[in-house]
């Protein structure tokens, strides 16, 4: 025997809906007011959330097409820079700025300054001259990018004497924490300059001949650049290429030239070094005050 159930159901018919309806009913109505309300407050939160969490983008400058003469003494070594009269300190004294050089487009200096020393049969190692070139900078830095289509030289004078020479000090052998970065595009031709969406681009600067720069970040978010050389001063372009845009431990002797510092690596002093080992396992950069300047 089969047994019959009755259900009864009774539904307020301005509860139901259905799409050709030309109005939908009161109390539908005021659901889904309610729900678009919530989500148009959260997707409002969630899109300030994602907008303040990027990052801002880089203050560096490039002064594309303008050409800057610049007074110094040029040096080949540890990489090839020019040391300029930048004003004078609080004593009177002259102070100095030491600009390394770049190449044109991804190749570093050394090629251009050695067919200029080549064309006119002099060595330009630790003499005054006057360069032409286009300044880039950031961050309290400045380079100079000379193309061997400019007159790069424009004045040679004499041999530096003592008291123009870096002052150089030896700060010691440490480990310090960053990451690699090629100077150029960090510096002001590209935005972003560094970090994996740059990466490839700062490979290619750094194989080209750019010398490579680590960038550290302490934990108070200020920022400090080093030059990366090998232990003997030889280039670390080739050396590097693996690691570029990752975070590093490098270890290195540590010299500060004037106003740059010099991380000379020792053979198999450079590793890759753990996000969560760096953000939750300790310092950021392990670097003693004296090279935080």
């Amino acid at each position: 025997m089969i047994k019959q159930y009755q259900i009864n159901y009774t539904m307020k018919n301005d509860e139901f809906y259905i799409g050709w309806m030309e109005k939908a009913p009161q109390g539908f109505a005021k659901h889904i007011k309610k729900v678009l309300l919530i989500l148009l407050v959260a997707v409002t939160i969630a899109a300030l959330l994602l907008a303040f969490s990027q990052k801002q983008f880089a203050t560096g400058n490039f002064e594309f097409g303008k050409l800057t003469e610049v007074k110094g003494v040029y040096f080949n070594d540890p990489v090839p820079f020019l040391k300029a009269v930048n004003g004078k300190d609080i004593f009177g004294h002259p102070s100095f700025i030491t600009i390394p050089l770049i190449g044109f487009g991804k190749t570093g200096a050394a090629g251009a300054i050695a067919a200029i020393e080549k064309q006119k049969n002099i060595s330009l190692n630790r003499k005054q001259v006057t360069m032409r070139g286009t300044l880039l900078y950031n961050d309290g830095k400045l380079l100079m990018q000379i193309d061997a289509n400019d007159p790069i030289v424009v004045e040679i004078g004499a041999d530096a004497g003592n008291a123009l020479l870096p002052v150089v000090s030896n700060l010691g052998e440490q480990v310090i924490h960053g990451e690699i970065v090629d100077p150029k595009c960090f510096f002001g031709v590209m935005k972003p300059g560094q970090g994996k969406p740059h990466k490839d681009c700062a490979i290619r600067c750094i194989l080209g001949g750019i010398a490579p720069v680590l960038k550290v970040t302490d934990k108070k978010g200020n920022e400090n650049y080093y030059l990366i050389l090998g232990a003997n001063g030889e280039k670390m372009n080739e050396a590097v290429k693996n690691f570029v845009a990752e975070p590093v431990s490098l270890q290195a002797k540590v010299v500060q030239y004037d106003d740059w510092i010099i991380l000379y690596v020792k053979e198999k002093g450079i590793r890759q070094f753990s996000y969560i080992q760096e953000h939750f396992g300790g310092s950021i950069a392990s670097c003693n005050p004296a090279c935080m300047k």
